[in-house]
């Protein structure tokens, strides 16, 4: 109780220490030097106060040996601490205020420790609109949120970016929540787009219209061209089957072509020389350098069949891509086809191994027996391994003759004819004529021509005998037989309309 009252005297007498010296500073600044009764009373008696607060501090405690007097030295302690004491009007005022500062401590302590939970298990969202969702779902990830996806068609945002998401950006969203994002799958394929006429417009405005209309699988295609200006239309072309320009949807896949004029190419390519090398080797050149070249074929008594003979440009010079070269390949040693006319039929047939000499004798009306009428390959021309080595060869037999069939079976008529004038080029035809004769049925027994030249067309008469009843073997034949009164009506047949 003595260190209370010690301790609150001191602290009573600093408080008038202070107050002393603001109102001497007050005094000082205001230059007012006069002062009150009452305030020197009070000085006075705070003064007092101190004194009697000092002293009272360096009075020692007693001992608790000492037991003289100590209920009569703890009472007159008491009564003088008592009568020493004096309240501090303010005191109470600084406990309630000391009271709200705890009190505003515990509320600020309060709500620091739910700012610091909220924070805890809140997250702020980001602006996800058109990012990636896989920006998104590793924001997801490494925050603790739910991710829930929604796709739909788009045209405006590219395939995976998001379009829109559930909770704004700069709002909180509790962790293990889930924030839902509707994310694009690109314009729709099936989308009908109605193409332009690329005709009129320029490759930078073809790949414009595209950018716009989003249509990825039409392709624009730069390509070299002989014939269309740099930068002018060629075609458009559509790989899907069955679809034209009014149909076509952006999933088609199609390509507009624009020229990217005439290719020039470095003369920066060494020609070799190709004589006697084989014609293989000159084609992979040939493709290996893209040259345009062109392979004429000709025989050759010392270049050996397949190797080149000649090129048209000088070895060793320059030459660029797709230009023009033109080489000729040797056939081989070429066989010279003679002039038959001075050979008979015989001699042609035998006289020339390197060709197939195929002879026939035909009848002619103007070219004499033995001689030849034509030949299927002119004469001097030379044949080599890769053609057609056969030469037909024609000898005339001169006109044809009518030989005596009289005698003869009606059935022997027709071999007799066609190998003897048919076969050979005369068109010789025969009529039957039926008459009553003693020879057996079936035999000629008269002609109307026989035994000389006729026309290479011409039809003879022939008779032959009707008689079921003649004799097996026939009489001498005769050159005419009468009719006889008795004989039945003769019978004309032409055999070639049969």
């Amino acid at each position: 109780m003595s260190d209370f009252l010690s301790k609150f005297n001191k602290d009573k007498y600093q408080d008038l220490l202070s107050e002393q010296d603001e109102e001497k500073q007050s005094k000082s600044k205001n230059d007012e030097p006069v002062e009150t009764q009452e305030q020197i009373d009070s000085q006075q008696k705070q003064e007092e106060q101190a004194s009697a607060a000092e002293m009272e501090e360096r009075v020692p405690e007693p001992e608790s040996s000492t037991e003289s007097n100590p209920v009569s030295t703890r009472s007159s302690y008491r009564r003088d601490s008592e009568e020493d004491v004096e309240i501090d009007p303010d005191y109470q005022r600084k406990k309630r205020r000391r009271l709200w500062l705890i009190i505003a401590g515990s509320v600020l302590a309060c709500v620091l420790i739910f700012f610091i939970y909220y924070i805890l298990v809140h997250v702020k969202v980001e602006d996800f609109v058109g990012q990636p969702v896989s920006e998104a779902r590793a924001w997801a990830n490494e925050n603790d949120v739910e991710i829930e996806l929604i796709q739909e068609h788009n045209k405006e945002y590219d395939a995976n970016q998001v379009i829109s998401q559930s909770v704004p950006a700069g709002e909180k969203i509790r962790k293990g929540n889930t924030l839902q994002l509707t994310s694009s799958l690109g314009p729709d394929p099936e989308e009908v787009i109605l193409l332009p006429d690329f005709s009129v417009m320029s490759q930078e405005e073809a790949r414009s219209w595209i950018e716009e209309n989003k249509a990825e699988n039409l392709q624009i295609v730069a390509e070299y061209s002989d014939d269309v200006e740099e930068g002018e239309f060629i075609k458009l072309t559509i790989r899907d089957d069955d679809v034209d320009e009014t149909g076509y949807q952006r999933k088609h896949s199609a390509a507009v072509y624009y020229s990217k004029g005439e290719e020039v190419f470095e003369k920066n390519i060494t020609i070799p020389n190709f004589t006697g090398v084989a014609k293989e080797e000159v084609v992979k050149w040939a493709e290996t350098n893209e040259i345009d070249m062109t392979y004429e074929e000709a025989d050759s008594d010392t270049v050996e069949a397949g190797f080149i003979i000649s090129q048209s440009e000088t070895p060793e010079e320059k030459i660029a891509k797709r230009d023009k070269m033109e080489v000729v390949v040797s056939l081989g040693k070429a066989t010279i086809v003679p002039n038959f006319a001075g050979l008979t039929a015989e001699e042609a047939a035998v006289s020339f191994p390197d060709l197939e000499v195929m002879v026939k004798q035909v009848y002619h009306a103007d070219v004499a027996y033995g001689r030849l009428i034509s030949q299927s390959v002119a004469a001097d021309t030379k044949l080599t391994d890769n053609d057609d080595k056969r030469v037909t060869v024609t000898y005339s037999l001169g006109k044809p003759y009518l030989g005596d069939y009289r005698g003869q079976s009606e059935g022997e008529l027709p071999r007799i004819f066609f190998e003897e004038f048919q076969s050979k080029g005369a068109d010789i035809k025969y009529m039957i004529k039926y008459v009553w004769a003693p020879e057996v049925k079936g035999t000629v027994v008269g002609m109307s021509k026989f035994n000389e030249f006729v026309p290479l067309k011409y039809t003879v008469e022939i008779r032959v005998s009707n008689n079921v009843h003649g004799p097996p073997d026939p009489p001498p034949m005769i050159d005419d037989v009468p009719e006889l009164p008795e004989a039945p009506a003769e019978e004309d047949i032409d055999v070639n309309e049969k």
